[in-house]
């Protein structure tokens, strides 16, 4: 696959952050980078990533026969949840050929290699035959697309009569506030080009064919690792202080930008800027 310049920041922000990941969300366990479900049945933050994985297998009524595309897979933590916990077979889909490398591993480390399939593509252009998948899923992932509507379309276009699309992402409030300064440091700081709003993704997936399409604001279930990042922002800020005073490795600017993200989004949802979302949809 040819990546683009946007993509080949994605790749190397995910690459260069990768021990943050380790430390902030026990990566190698968890196999999950995003905010998580808090509620009542969870006690723990690693509870709260398998969690969504509860909450958007759920609300896209996700059966073992189904045939789930995992858009934005990372090191294939929701593809490998599915394979195990529902015996579904999933197809994994990452712009980074190291993590097809590590999602194959972790596949392998749990009993699922049979299930599951791993490959470097870019979801917006998955050359997969029409009608191929019962649901396309997308955790966190949505907001990297080039262009959204070009997913929608393409997910649409996978799907089989009756798939659904679920996606749990951050949107914001009102499309022009990708503007904002806060808004803006926090995106640039993960790569993102900008979040939809929305009014606009759902417009978009009624206009690509999408029936009973519902959105859901989440933001509450979230708003616990939203306060558990920025915390992790002000300790970062010490231990880079004390790197720079030992004159040992002082951090890559994508990973102090990435550091100054978690207090931004913080603050943009405090502001209202922006919120976490659910939405799902039908092709007739």
């Amino acid at each position: 696959m040819q990546l683009t310049e946007y993509h080949k920041e994605i790749v190397a922000y995910y690459t260069g952050t990768e021990n943050a990941y380790k430390d902030h969300w026990d990566l190698n366990n968890s196999l999950a980078i995003h905010f998580g479900y808090w509620d009542e049945k969870v006690r723990s933050f690693p509870q709260s990533l398998l969690r969504m994985n509860e909450v958007m297998m759920e609300a896209a009524a996700i059966k073992r026969t189904d045939k789930v595309l995992d858009a934005g897979c990372g090191v294939g933590g929701s593809s490998i949840y599915l394979a195990v916990n529902l015996g579904c077979r999933v197809t994994g889909i990452t712009l980074s050929e190291k993590q097809v490398v590590q999602a194959n591993s972790y596949a392998n480390q749990k009993g699922v290699e049979n299930l599951v399939d791993f490959r470097s593509v870019d979801f917006c252009f998955t050359e997969f035959p029409d009608a191929s998948f019962d649901v396309v899923w997308g955790c966190e992932s949505i907001c990297y697309a080039d262009d959204k509507e070009a997913f929608i379309k393409e997910a649409f276009r996978i799907l089989k009569p009756g798939g659904r699309l679920v996606v749990a992402d951050g949107w914001v409030t009102e499309f022009a506030n990708n503007n904002d300064p806060g808004i803006r440091e926090w995106l640039n700081g993960w790569k993102v080009n900008y979040l939809e709003s929305p009014e606009r993704f759902r417009s978009f997936m009624q206009g690509a064919g999408f029936t009973q399409v519902k959105y859901r604001d989440i933001s509450k279930y979230v708003g616990h690792s939203s306060r558990r990042l920025n915390r992790f922002y002000y300790l970062a800020k010490i231990y880079f202080a004390w790197k720079r005073l030992s004159f040992s490795n002082r951090g890559t600017d994508i990973q102090k930008k990435n550091i100054r993200a978690y207090k931004y989004q913080y603050i943009g949802m405090k502001k209202g800027l922006w919120q976490y979302g659910l939405i799902v949809g039908q092709k007739p």
